[in-house]
């Protein structure tokens, strides 16, 4: 069960759109069970995630900090930079579309790791896919909600989120 409700019609449109067939949905559902915990855990910290979680409910917190960090927002900081987060759901769903999106690439069978093959399509190279674009994308509203808790470390003294890096294919 997702804390923050998110669900498989959640990537049916958009810019994480996945094929949600009877098949797929389990998959992205099992996805978003496995992933979203442990992104949010990376992002606060244990401590600090498990204070957030307590605060949830109907899928969204309740007190005024950590709806700030919840929420999209955007300022300039000390050092004349802006800082911009797309909201927490949205750098989720750019994982967990990241996530399901390089595994789709190979499946492990009875006759070993197959790839997927169509009658009238071509397979194309990971480096031409958006799953990098999309990975990238919740990646700067991750570093943006962190950088917001430093910059107001007295109203997150639990945060130890991890450091995280963009990825590159070059």
């Amino acid at each position: 069960m997702s804390l923050l409700n998110i669900s498989p019609s959640d990537f049916g449109k958009g810019k994480f759109e996945l094929h949600s067939g009877m098949y797929e949905t389990p998959k992205i559902q099992e996805y978003i069970d496995k992933y979203e915990k442990r992104y949010l855990i990376e992002l606060l910290g244990s401590d600090l995630y498990n204070l957030f979680a307590s605060d949830v409910v109907a899928g969204v917190p309740v007190s005024p900090i950590y709806l700030q960090i919840y929420n999209s927002f955007e300022y300039d900081d000390t050092l004349c930079c802006i800082v911009i987060s797309e909201g927490m759901i949205e750098m989720l769903k750019g994982f967990i579309y990241f996530e399901y999106s390089k595994d789709l690439t190979n499946q492990m069978t009875t006759n070993g790791n197959v790839g997927p093959s169509g009658q009238n399509s071509e397979r194309i190279s990971t480096i031409n896919q958006q799953i990098y674009t999309r990975y990238n994308d919740a990646m700067k509203t991750f570093k943006a909600i962190q950088r917001y808790i430093c910059d107001n470390q007295s109203d997150y003294l639990e945060f130890n989120g991890a450091k995280k890096r963009f990825v590159y294919w070059i």
